[in-house]
């Protein structure tokens, strides 16, 4: 079983083809890796507190927050968010690139 600290890597090409929610997915990503490194379902409270400890938050995230969540809540739905994820560490066929 992988661990969010290895999808910190951009996410192209994701499933909703936009730079805010991949960008979003990376912060959560950030936050669960620095938080436990633990699978957890991440609450827009907790994502705003740690957002302003780096420094910045903005309204636009919260939008984006709500839809990008539940997309990447397990590493199974992560590695669904981005082919790039598919391939994180963990996952089959990783080691030879495939």
């Amino acid at each position: 079983m992988s661990k969010p600290s290895e999808f910190t890597k951009w996410p192209w090409c994701s499933v909703l083809q936009d730079s805010n929610a991949e960008q979003i997915a990376v912060n959560i990503m950030v936050i669960l890796k620095r938080t436990g490194d633990t699978w957890r379902t991440l609450t827009a409270e907790e994502y705003r507190a740690e957002r302003q400890k780096d420094g910045g938050f903005s309204p636009t995230e919260a939008r984006w927050f709500e839809k990008v969540a539940p997309l990447v809540a397990t590493e199974d739905l992560a590695r669904k968010f981005s082919p790039d994820w598919a391939k994180a560490a963990g996952a089959v066929g990783a080691a030879d690139g495939a």
